[in-house]
């Protein structure tokens, strides 16, 4: 889900023209800016009374009947889901029809210059629409807190300011940051637009790039509050690990979210700035064998090098889109694609065809490179023999290739466990929340087939590595095509045949 905000967000920010508002606004007599203002912030509210709907709604289920709690759970989840994807729809709405984006460049523009920081005051009401609902939904999610089962000992919850500064946190980490940066570039080449084609913006903005992915680590360790694994048993037995798998990493992190998310990650390119996460209630859950088996599947996104691969099918991917989109654009509705003007068409067809494509195409590879890890953590807890029935006295100090049915078990126990925790339907999940790591169901059916037969990891293994190198060689080609492709010739230099030429006429000299 952060995503496709982020997708939406981008949308938001790039175009620099926007339609006239209804009723007549744009007449300058009209008070448009202030009724456009008022109309998009009235229709933004109504999200904000959803939530608050959804969350007492909830609430007083849970206090009538505290043994439906599963599935009020349930309810509740596809109740936030659609008041997420109607919050989108608003704002979209209020941006394009409602006249709010009209608005806002009337109100920041000197002139015909939109000032830098604009589209911040774009994104204003879709960012305060989420504070406010995360408000009232805390109440909700104190209530699920306290009908939790007594055996789970969970701490006392957080405060409202505790649970709301939270999700700000996390979205500002994943979403927020490079919304800045797309901001802090439009508004250099709109002070400057003569310096984008300068050669020192053009090689740092790859740059700026390529520095944000290597320290992404520190500003995660910022944003989230990330504090190191205190020293003890389990980090000894994940550092273990870490040597068996010949896995390499600077340090093992806590994730404090008062028990609000099981959860892992791994987030570095380069061994010497990567952390693995682990959040506060995945350890307070799991048994330490799944806690490494977890770790495992972490290492795994590592060694197989997914990572880097996702960052060049992106990059080759945008640069094939582009080029594509523009083709069409020019060759077939003869339109000249731009940021501004009558044809800023070019920002949502881009936009909304990223997203489709991001959906389906890097969805697809996600979810088997999200296998690919899931059998890297059973290789973590694995003792390599295939008639294993308990890890009770065997050393698992020596690395080893192969899977064991013990191993197997004790990730699909993991994954089962952590999916129940956070309230993850395990067969109907709904297709934003498995888009990119497939259903709880099939990931453990896959896993059965392989402790059934271990000859299926292999043929997985060889289908997913020609996969990948299908998908970018595919995507080099595309690219190429695009730049074979000749740009369209203007009408006014449109090639004449030969018998149709006609010479101009010679003046006559006055007499």
């Amino acid at each position: 889900m952060p995503l496709l905000l982020l997708l939406l967000l981008y949308l938001a920010c790039l175009p620099t023209s926007w339609p006239d508002p209804p009723f007549g606004w744009s007449d300058p007599d009209s008070h448009g800016v202030l009724w456009a203002s008022l109309l998009s912030l009235s229709v933004m509210s109504l999200v904000v009374l959803g939530a608050a709907f959804i969350s007492q709604r909830t609430r007083r289920q849970l206090l009538l009947d505290p043994s439906r709690r599963d599935a009020i759970l349930r309810t509740y989840s596809r109740s936030r889901l659609i008041h997420l994807l109607s919050l989108f729809l608003l704002f979209g709405l209020a941006l394009y029809v409602l006249g709010w984006g009209w608005a806002v460049r009337r109100f920041c523009s000197v002139g015909e210059w939109v000032l830098p920081g604009a589209e911040f005051v774009v994104l204003s009401p879709i960012v305060l629409g989420l504070v406010l609902s995360w408000c009232f939904f805390y109440d909700a999610e104190r209530a699920f807190h306290d009908t939790a089962h007594p055996l789970l000992n969970l701490r006392a919850y957080w405060s409202r300011w505790g649970y709301v500064s939270f999700h700000l946190r996390q979205y500002l980490a994943l979403v927020f940051v490079p919304v800045f940066l797309l901001v802090v570039m439009l508004g250099i080449l709109r002070t400057w637009p003569g310096e984008f084609d300068s050669g020192w913006l053009q090689l740092s903005v790859p740059l700026i790039l390529v520095v944000m992915i290597a320290v992404l680590p520190w500003i995660l360790r910022l944003v989230l509050g990330l504090r190191t694994l205190p020293a003890g048993e389990l980090r000894d037995r994940l550092q273990a690990v870490a040597r068996r798998l010949r896995f390499r990493c600077s340090d093992i992190m806590l994730w404090n979210t008062h028990n609000g998310v099981a959860n892992a990650l791994v987030v570095g390119i380069v061994p010497w700035l990567r952390y693995v996460v682990l959040s506060d209630r995945l350890l307070g859950e799991l048994t330490p064998e799944e806690v490494e088996a977890v770790f495992g599947h972490e290492a795994g996104h590592v060694k197989h090098q997914h990572m880097p691969y996702y960052l060049t099918f992106f990059f080759l991917s945008m640069a094939a889109l582009v080029g594509g989109l523009q083709l069409v654009m020019v060759h077939v509705f003869d339109m000249t694609p731009k940021l501004e003007g009558e044809d800023h068409l070019f920002i949502p067809l881009f936009v909304g065809s990223l997203g489709a494509y991001i959906f389906l195409v890097f969805g697809f590879l996600s979810r088997r490179c999200e296998r690919q890890a899931d059998l890297y953590g059973c290789r973590a807890v694995s003792c390599g023999r295939s008639d294993c029935t308990s890890h009770d006295e065997v050393d698992l100090t020596a690395p080893s290739r192969n899977l064991c049915p013990t191993g197997i078990q004790t990730f699909i126990q993991a994954l089962e466990r952590v999916a129940a925790l956070n309230g993850i339907s395990r067969s109907r999940p709904g297709f934003l929340q498995s888009w990119q790591h497939s259903t709880i169901d099939r990931r453990v059916r896959f896993l059965q087939e392989v402790a059934a037969d271990p000859t299926v990891e292999k043929r997985f293994q060889r289908r997913v590595g020609l996969v990948k190198w299908v998908l970018l060689l595919g995507l080099v080609l595309l690219l190429g095509l695009v730049q074979m492709v000749p740009p369209k010739r203007p009408p006014n230099q449109a090639r004449m045949p030969a018998d149709a030429r006609v010479e101009s006429p010679t003046p006559r000299n006055a007499e």
